[in-house]
Parts: C-alpha cells; structure tokens; sequence
C-alpha cells in the first residue's frame, strides 16, 4: 500500500527482466491473481483489508505452488514463525537487501518449476502422504511443523487427549523440546482461564507449588496444569511428590481447584522403570495417557522448517536487518542429518551458525561445521548453551524477582526496559 516503495520494488524486479504487475490493494490483487499465469509473488504484510498473512492464504488457496515473499518493516518472532511454517518462501525486512531479495525470487522460482514438473512425473506414494498431511491439522501447532504424516499424527493425537482430566506422560528423545509442546497444549484452550506451572529439578518443592496453586486460583484462574521436567533426573523424594501432586494426596490434599499434571521424561518408558528411575507407582500413573514424541530424525520433512523459525528468532534476537535463509543444500542437510540430541542439537548449530559471521545464505558447508563445533564441545560449553536457550525463561524469572519492573531487568540484563518488555510479551 506504499506507492513509492511499491515503485521502487517494480523497478528493481523490471529492471532485473521481470515482467511485473503492480498493484496496492490486495484484495484487487487476489482478483488479478485469479485470471492470470505468475510465477512469483511479493507483498507487504501490514496493508488494509487484509495482512500479508492473509493474502498469502488466498494466493496459497488458488496457486499453492506459487512462491511469496513477505517483506515488512518489523515482525514479531511469532509472526515470522507463522510464516514460514504456513509456507512463506523468504521474509525481508526493511531496509532491502536488493541482491538478497533478487537471489532468492530466482531461487524460488526455479525451485517451483522444478517442483511442478517433478510433481507431474512422480507417483511416489510417499511423496502424495506428505503432501496430503501437510498444513491439514484445522488447528494451530508450534512444536513441529507438522509436514511430515509422523508429525501430523503426533500433534492430532496431542489434540484428541485435549481433554485429559488427571494425567498425560510425554515421552521422548534427549533433547527434546517439551515446554514448547506444553504450549501447544495450552494453546487448544483460552488461556486466562489455564494457567502451566513449570516444575524442574530445581524448582519441585511442595512448598513452592501450593504458593503457586494459590496464587493461580486468587487471581480467578479455573484450572491449573502442572509441567514436571526431567522426571526421570529428579531426586526419589520429588518423583514421590510428582504421584501425590498428580493423585492430589499428602502435601497436596488441600488442592481445591481442577488440577492436571504433565509428565515429561526422555527415554523409553519401559527402560527408565527397568533402570530403576522411575517407580512403579510412576510407571503406573504415567502408562495411562502416554504420547511418543517423534525424535527430528522421525520427521525429516520437517526440520528445514523448524530450522528457519529457530534462524528468524534469532536473527531478531540479534537485530539483523534481514532473517537468512537456507540454500538448496543446506535444506537437504537438515533434512539428513540425524540429529543425535534432536532440539537441543538443532539449537546449538544454529546458534553457532550465526555466531560464526552466517551471510544472508546459509550454505550446507557452514551448516555442517556448525553442527561439527557441537560435537566437541565442552561439558561447560554446552551448559551454558542450554542456558542461552532459556533466555527468555530466566528473563521471566528476573521479571518476577523484581516485582514486574522492566527498568530493574533491564539493568540486570545491560539492556533497556522497551526490549525486555518485547521479549515477554
């Protein structure tokens, strides 16, 4: 909806031997669309009648093959991972990099023609099933973006057990990402009515729950969700506590408020009770209502996408002007790759990766020496690694020690009170 920077988009792609249609209405843009043959699309994402986004859905509902490239002045972290999991072939933040923008149509481009045709000359019928699975689910989902069957039927199956009254285990690989998943969970209900409260081995003190409960409750939340991390590294004196808080019996018979618990350990169940590190009251308990969570090998289809959110979070984290992307080669890499630690291994080399001078192409050779660097990394290196991961969740923790004050944070951080209240809003 900006002339003159709608001008200046048409000069660059007409004088780069584009034939361009220039319009600033979108929703006179999804008409034109309709009639006519293109190969590329670009658009601003804040305009009237209606986003980027949701110009994107319609161009998506008419010509799902046909590329877009959404550019903009500021995105939020969320919005950008909306994107690129709905499909969003390259985001650019403004100011422009031209020969950035021009690298990726032409790659997009060819890619989409090579797809098309590769698409009319395959019958493989596992091709047909990721397609089929793909952006179907009819609900919103974070954690994975569920273009693979395995991770389609992981996410529906997580929605189908919604409605869990006492209990549901989540059970995974190392490294697994669960506090995100939980937000997958909380995100099937209104969330001023649920509260998650997190329980780590450090943090799980009855004490410290029954504070929490209750301040849940005096502030008129209807009903609270219970997050035990790492179960399986707790001490016996909490993994006893984690059946009383779940059965609401001992230090917990007071509750009066609807309270659920979500089990979440790494490693076979089976193995852990055979290992001795869980009990057989938890092994009962937890054998209820059990939900594998597929490992990134399980769901290769879906880790270049889960690699450009991480990549676009971070780029804002560090204020980069334009989000990376990933070559040919680098999206083949991720999709081989076997990812021994899942999450926690993707994180880390991504990280490392624009630690290392990452340019606005992120090719499998860097890629791989990131992931390389991870492999002999220190005991103490990675430590702090998983740190830095949890960033945000210790500025949460700062924010609560200091009764809510940005500026206090802000200091303890060396930053300013409008970019921490960015980061938890």
């Amino acid at each position: 909806d900006d002339a003159d920077f709608n001008s200046l988009l048409t000069d660059i792609f007409e004088q780069a031997g584009y034939v361009v249609t220039s319009l600033e209405d979108p929703v006179d843009a999804v008409d034109v669309f309709a009639e006519n043959e293109y190969d590329l699309v670009v658009t601003d994402y804040k305009m009237p009648e209606m986003t980027g986004s949701e110009f994107m859905k319609e161009i998506k509902k008419l010509r799902p093959e046909v590329p877009v490239i959404m550019v903009s002045g500021f995105l939020e972290n969320d919005t950008i991972r909306e994107l690129i999991g709905d499909g969003v072939g390259g985001v650019f933040l403004k100011p422009l990099n031209i020969f950035s923008l021009l690298e990726r149509t032409s790659e997009l481009i060819e890619e989409s023609q090579k797809t098309s045709f590769s698409s009319e000359e395959s019958n493989s019928e596992e091709t047909a099933e990721e397609e089929a699975s793909a952006g179907k689910l009819g609900f919103g989902f974070r954690s994975f973006p569920c273009k693979s069957s395995t991770s389609s039927e992981f996410a529906e199956r997580l929605r189908s057990l919604r409605n869990f009254k006492s209990t549901i285990s989540l059970i995974g690989p190392q490294g697994t990402h669960y506090r995100l998943i939980c937000e997958d969970i909380r995100s099937f209900y209104q969330p001023d009515q649920e509260q998650f409260i997190y329980l780590s081995p450090a943090s799980f003190d009855a004490d410290e729950v029954m504070r929490l409960i209750r301040a849940a409750k005096k502030s008129g939340i209807e009903r609270v969700t219970c997050v035990v991390l790492e179960l399986e590294s707790m001490a016996d004196e909490q993994k006893q506590m984690a059946v009383s808080l779940a059965r609401c019996e001992a230090d917990f018979e007071s509750i009066n408020l609807d309270l659920r618990v979500v089990f979440c350990v790494s490693g076979d169940l089976d193995e852990l009770y055979d290992d001795g590190l869980i009990d057989e009251n938890l092994y009962i308990l937890m054998g209820t209502a059990e939900v594998d969570v597929p490992g990134l090998c399980e769901v290769s289809q879906d880790v270049p996408f889960m690699a450009q959110q991480i990549i676009a979070e971070l780029a804002t984290e560090r204020g980069l002007s334009t989000v990376p992307r990933f070559d040919k080669s680098a999206r083949e890499y991720l999709r081989k790759h076997t990812w021994p630690r899942n999450h926690d291994e993707l994180y880390s080399a991504l990280r490392k990766l624009l630690e290392m001078g990452a340019t606005d192409v992120l090719t499998a050779n860097a890629l791989q020496a990131a992931v390389r660097s991870q492999e002999v990394i220190s005991p103490r290196a990675r430590f702090l690694g998983r740190l830095s991961s949890a960033g945000v969740d210790y500025l949460r923790a700062a924010s609560v020690l200091c009764g809510g004050d940005s500026s206090r944070v802000a200091l303890i951080f060396g930053t300013d009170s409008g970019e921490v209240d960015k980061l938890l809003k």
